[in-house]
């Protein structure tokens, strides 16, 4: 029931209404575009008081009542919008948003196969988008971890529109949690062969070769999509990497670049673009890419930590501490921690060290390695109860581990 916000004039005249508190007549499509275009911006205190006064106007009325049931289920009001529907179905059995809507509530509700039930009744509806209706259900079967009936379903959706990108990656969801990779492919393939146009088809296909490590027939693939849709950013995304990976890294940049010309830049793009560089042995460029990342989302620790270790590459290691603090100081993470540690050892700072793997451990993630090295550090340092301590901690995350065994007998 959801349209786009297309009554702005119509929408002024109902809260002019109520702020100056005059009567104003709405027919009934006028109040049905009101409550509608409401609900679509997500302004469900206003749907609902243009749903009370439509009713005093048009009481009973089926149309706004769907909405009401509508609104009660968007406000998890979930026990009332099911008794509201249990009257409509009464009195409405052959209206499609009835067990729409009691899907929906279902769904909300977790119990998936009821909202599976209430669909397949919404199927036998003439008027019924059966395309959509299949995909929903797909999206149940999802929840309920079967997979076999999702692809079933999403299948169903492709052969009544075979253009609905939404039941496309659906299906190609559904073979990879069954772990059908070939399947999806040659599935792909007699798409893409029965509907040439299908430039997510065509796209979906060239992502599988990638998996694959088909890197030349994916690259075909995508120019096949980009072909169809000039402006398919995520095909550009997937030609840059399948160029990386043939370390064609010109054609990569190329790809990459392009991507800041047609969309937005993002700290994604750039750290990408860095990449290169940096495996290019370019460091300026990379550093300067890294930069432009951060400058994105400083909150994207992973050009952090590469331009952490670009400066420690370069012997900078008053640059890569610098860095690191101002990364630190911006978001927290256990491997700028970990990095943190292994340059204040390298400037001989055994103390800081140890905090620096202190507080790395702090985040929950026990890695063997790192606990070893503090371990290591604590005895170093003459800390012996605290190196004991970490051990004995350790051995109940790690039992098996024959280097806590050493380091408890002295060996």
């Amino acid at each position: 029931m959801q349209g786009e916000y297309q009554n702005h004039d119509l929408l002024l005249r109902f809260e002019n209404m109520l702020q100056t508190n005059e009567p104003v007549f709405f027919d009934l499509d006028e109040f049905l575009d009101i409550i509608d275009d409401y609900i679509s911006l997500g302004n469900f205190n206003m749907a609902q008081k243009a749903i009370d006064i439509a009713l005093g106007q048009y009481p009973e009325n089926l149309d706004i009542l769907l909405y009401q049931a509508e609104l009660l289920s968007l406000n998890d009001q979930l026990e009332k919008a099911e008794n509201l529907l249990n009257h409509l179905r009464q009195i409405a059995p052959d209206r499609l948003e009835v067990p729409m809507l009691e899907a929906e509530i279902y769904s909300r509700k977790h119990m998936h196969l009821k909202a599976i039930n209430a669909l397949a009744k919404a199927l036998k509806i003439p008027d019924a988008d059966k395309a959509e209706i299949y995909e929903l259900m797909t999206v149940e079967y999802l929840y309920l971890e079967d997979y076999k009936s999702a692809l079933d379903a999403s299948l169903f959706a492709l052969k009544h529109d075979p253009e609905s990108s939404m039941a496309l990656y659906n299906a190609i969801t559904c073979f990879d949690l069954l772990d059908q990779s070939e399947k999806a492919i040659h599935f792909l393939e007699t798409h893409v062969a029965q509907n040439p146009f299908s430039e997510v088809g065509w796209s979906l296909l060239g992502k599988k070769y990638i998996d694959k490590k088909a890197y030349k027939k994916a690259l075909e693939a995508l120019d096949y999509a980009i072909a169809i849709d000039d402006k398919f950013l995520g095909a550009y995304y997937d030609k840059a990497f399948a160029h990386t990976k043939l370390r064609e890294y010109d054609k990569a940049l190329e790809f990459y670049f392009l991507t800041l010309r047609i969309a937005d830049p993002t700290a994604f793009t750039y750290y990408h673009i860095a990449r290169i560089y940096e495996e290019m042995k370019d460091y300026e460029r990379a550093i300067d890419n890294y930069l432009n990342a951060i400058h994105e989302d400083p909150g994207h620790y992973k050009s952090w930590i590469n331009l952490v270790q670009i400066k420690l590459s370069l012997q900078d290691i008053d640059g890569a501490l610098e860095l690191n603090k101002q990364a630190l100081d911006i978001v927290n993470n256990q491997e700028l921690y970990e990095l943190l540690s292994q340059i204040y050892l390298l400037k001989d700072n055994l103390k800081e060290a140890i905090v620096a793997l202190e507080k790395s451990l702090k985040f929950g993630e026990y890695k063997l390695p790192i606990i070893l090295q503090l371990a290591d550090l604590y005895k170093q340092n003459q800390d012996i109860e605290k190196f004991r301590q970490v051990l004995l901690e350790a051995k109940k995350q790690f039992p098996d581990s024959k280097e806590i065994q050493k380091r408890m007998l002295g060996q």
